[in-house]
């Protein structure tokens, strides 16, 4: 029944708070500043992370799985269970993207070439990593109402974990009655907040695309170029509801060599991509190498939150007219692993493109 009375909700509150105090239950570490700046994550968190293609959005969700899932950043990483739903690319694909990662070999030699003995290692302990049954896939593109039903079984038979995390790559891929896109994403977006609800250890991570209006804007040296709410793709109703929205903007690749205009003593974490100052004390950002993080909401934060980070894709070294002294900020680049391929029972095989030309994604 929805409706409980306010002693009950808050009593299992007080009891939650206290497994926390106690140590009974952890937060969810993410080795990222932006999820971390409260401790961590906990379950019945909706995460949504958003950009233009080629921003690096899958790259981040894998990555941020295997941060989420490994032992030594969370002790108790054995009691989870990670549900990936990829209606972008086929495991193969993936498979590929992943060991092109992991040997450091282009496409054709990985096709052409057996790996050597230096390499069957290295996939060996990747390939254990993800073998131990804690890792699903799904890759059919499924309606809203279907995809909800699917969810729920899955949660129902996996209670007894301390957290289960699904993942959508991506929401525009929804399959789609009468072509209306955004109605979709609305209903499994609201559907996924009450199973959210419904269930102490869920958690979700979605992927967007952004919407055209991006490429309008960018300019040098202007917060034109930064991303904002209304880029995210269709969906008012998935900023509403997300406790957390990061974009990702690839700027160098989009052809940006200084990006923003900020107060460099609210970003000292960035100090490193300064630029010189203009008269008004402000600088840009240096591009190469990195992909920005603008955190356009974090629920748990207080007014005035850190909204802009980076991940260093390489090393980078500032120009050598810039004085300004080098900072070093963490490396997010968890290599990518082997999926275990689970099949959900009951997954249709069905695909649906992207119709609605309006307002599309990249």
């Amino acid at each position: 029944m929805p409706i409980q009375p306010l002693k009950e909700v808050l009593t299992q509150s007080l009891v939650t708070l206290n497994q926390y105090q106690t140590g009974q239950v952890k937060q969810v570490k993410t080795n990222r500043p932006w999820l971390d700046a409260q401790g961590g994550i906990t379950p019945k968190t909706f995460i949504t992370i958003f950009g233009a293609s080629f921003g690096g959005k899958s790259t981040e969700l894998e990555n941020l799985k295997m941060d989420i899932m490994d032992v030594n950043i969370n002790p108790e990483a054995t009691e989870y269970v990670w549900v990936s739903n990829s209606f972008e690319m086929t495991n193969f694909a993936t498979t590929l993207r992943d060991i092109k990662k992991l040997t450091k070999k282009q496409f054709k030699d990985i096709l052409s070439q057996p790996f050597t003995e230096e390499e069957k290692q290295v996939l060996s302990r990747y390939r254990e990593t993800k073998f131990d049954g804690r890792f699903f896939v799904n890759q059919i593109p499924l309606s809203a109402e279907d995809f909800l039903k699917e969810t729920e079984d899955f949660l129902k038979q996996h209670t007894d974990k301390k957290l289960v995390t699904l993942d959508l790559d991506h929401a525009g891929l929804l399959k789609a009655k009468n072509d209306n896109k955004k109605l979709a994403i609305d209903d499994m977006v609201e559907g996924l907040n009450m199973l959210k609800n419904r269930y102490e250890n869920f958690a979700i991570v979605l992927l967007t695309q952004a919407n055209r209006g991006v490429l309008s804007r960018l300019k040098e040296k202007s917060n034109e170029s930064r991303l904002r709410r209304d880029d995210i793709y269709m969906s008012d109703t998935l900023y509403h509801i997300s406790d957390f929205v990061y974009g990702l903007q690839n700027a160098n690749y989009l052809g940006i060599d200084q990006y923003a205009l900020i107060k460099p003593e609210k970003y000292p974490h960035l100090s490193h991509r300064f630029t010189e100052e203009n008269k008004h004390g402000k600088v840009s950002l240096y591009t190469e190498n990195c992909i920005f993080v603008e955190v356009l909401k974090d629920r748990s934060a207080d007014i005035g939150y850190v909204d802009l980070y980076t991940i260093e894709v390489k090393d980078f070294n500032k120009p050598k007219e810039s004085a300004t002294p080098s900072f070093t900020t963490p490396l997010f680049n968890t290599p990518p692993v082997f999926e275990k391929e689970i099949s959900l029972a009951s997954f249709e095989p069905s695909f649906s493109s992207l119709k609605d030309q309006k307002n599309s994604p990249f």
